[in-house]
């Protein structure tokens, strides 16, 4: 496996390690979180669990879109995060094959395997962020009672649903990013903007 860590730009490391922090926080708060307006059997913890959950989430949607700025002004990172076509889109391929004879994909921008789980993952992550804005927004505009329903449940439905494709998502995230640290432990100075 080559080294490639240098391949991503400083500004992408911060951006990756602010979403470690941001996600992984967001999906264990949401372990023991319940809403403000719940109060039977529920803690002042888990409330706090939940004002967290919203202004965390909020932050996040700002690095979502920060992020999204830069797979916009950068060819590089959107051919590696969308590598369907050319030499990105191949190496999808020779990638899966490299995995099925035990090896693992490269690191860096150079689309592949690595590069459509991230974009797969970054898709989810934004339709997460924005129906999390969107419950935000309406929890505010009902002075932190509960929404009416009518509006509510959509997005609620929605950020659910991807919360467990997003759990399936970080769990791979760790243990492939564990698997190649085995392998060569520069790979975690993607950590160290």
């Amino acid at each position: 496996m080559e080294n490639s860590v240098h391949e991503w730009p400083r500004h992408l490391r911060w951006l990756h390690t602010a979403f470690a922090v941001l996600i992984t926080f967001q999906l264990l708060s949401e372990l023991d979180m319940h809403a403000i307006w719940k109060s039977v059997g529920v803690t002042p913890l888990q409330h706090g669990l939940f004002v967290a959950h919203m202004a965390f989430g909020a932050l996040a949607f700002g690095v979502i879109t920060l992020f999204w700025w830069q797979i916009i002004k950068n060819p590089a990172l959107r051919r590696h995060l969308f590598p369907y076509a050319g030499v990105h889109g191949a190496r999808i391929f020779s990638d899966i094959e490299g995995v099925i004879r035990g090896e693992l994909p490269a690191g860096g921008l150079r689309g592949g395997l690595p590069g459509m789980v991230h974009g797969g993952g970054i898709l989810v992550v934004t339709a997460m962020a924005i129906s999390g804005v969107i419950m935000l927004m309406l929890i505010l505009s009902a002075g932190l009672v509960k929404p009416a329903a009518f509006w509510y449940q959509p997005p609620h439905y929605v950020h659910s649903l991807l919360s467990n494709l997003l759990w399936a998502y970080w769990v791979g995230h760790v243990f492939m990013a564990l698997a190649h640290s085995l392998q060569n432990s520069r790979i975690l100075r993607i950590f160290v903007p």
